[in-house]
C-alpha cells in the first residue's frame, strides 16, 4: 500500500516533466522553422548569455541598432537561438498557424466525442517578446 502512496506522485512528476519535454521541442522546432540561428554556448561570452538571460524565454535586446531576438535553453541543448526581425516575425505566423490548428483540432475532436474543453489550447512557452 505504501507503495501505491509513492507511484502516485512519482507517476504524476514524470508526466509533468514529459510535457515539459515536449513543449521545450515544440519550440525548438518552430525557432529553427523561422530561421533563427543555433548558436552552442562554446565560448565564455555565449555562456553568460546563457546564464543571465530568462531561460527559455525568447527576449529582444539591440544589437548595431537593429533588435535582435535571442532564446535561451540551459536545459536541452544548452544553447542559444539567435535571430532578427524577419525571423521573429515568421517566428509569429508558424505560432499562430500551429495555435490555430491545434484549435481546429481540439474543436473536432471535442465534437466528434461529444466531449467539450477535451484540449486546452497548445501554448508552447517562451516565443513572445514579454
Amino acid at each position: 500500500m505504501r507503495f501505491a502512496y509513492l507511484a502516485i506522485p512519482l507517476l504524476a512528476l514524470s508526466a509533468c516533466a514529459a510535457i515539459h519535454r515536449q513543449e521545450a521541442a515544440d519550440s525548438e522546432v518552430l525557432l529553427k522553422q523561422a530561421g533563427f540561428q543555433t548558436r552552442a554556448a562554446d565560448s565564455p561570452e555565449r555562456q553568460q548569455d546563457l546564464v543571465k538571460l530568462p531561460s527559455r524565454q525568447i527576449v529582444e535586446r539591440g544589437e548595431k541598432g537593429m533588435p535582435e531576438y535571442v532564446f535561451a535553453d540551459p536545459d536541452n541543448c544548452r544553447c542559444l537561438y539567435v535571430g532578427g526581425q524577419k525571423e521573429y516575425a515568421k517566428l509569429q505566423e508558424l505560432r499562430q498557424q500551429r495555435i490555430d490548428e491545434h484549435n481546429q483540432l481540439a474543436r473536432r475532436s471535442s465534437f466528434e466525442a461529444g466531449v467539450s474543453d477535451l484540449w486546452g489550447p497548445w501554448e508552447p512557452e517562451g516565443l513572445v517578446v514579454k
